[in-house]
């Protein structure tokens, strides 16, 4: 059980957080190219989103994902297992909640 929410939050962690890292990665490949017009291409990373989907399709947002899930979703996995089993093996109590002071 511990595996498939570690595996799920993975999954769905790596889903919605991966065309940010496509817009980072094209970001930094641009400041190594040398640049003829002494600008950058994308400003900001709301541009870059931008620009990607308009000139290369959404798609391109999520190419390599899969791949990608390949590495992400085991090792997210092991790692929420390994958390919550040392924490067993160690036996620390869960995290109390604090209450929130309402103003009254």
């Amino acid at each position: 059980m511990r595996l498939s929410c570690g595996a799920l939050a993975g999954l769905f962690g790596q889903t919605f957080t991966y065309p940010l890292d496509v817009v980072r990665r094209q970001m930094q490949v641009e400041n190594l190219q040398p640049s003829f017009q002494g600008s950058a291409r994308y400003r900001n990373t709301w541009e870059g989103l931008t620009t990607i989907v308009h000139n290369q399709g959404w798609r391109q947002l999520f190419a390599g994902l899969s791949i990608n899930y390949i590495k992400i979703v085991p090792s997210v996995a092991i790692g929420f297992t390994a958390y919550d089993m040392m924490k067993f093996w160690l036996r620390m109590p869960p995290r109390q909640k604090t209450q929130s002071i309402s103003a009254a």
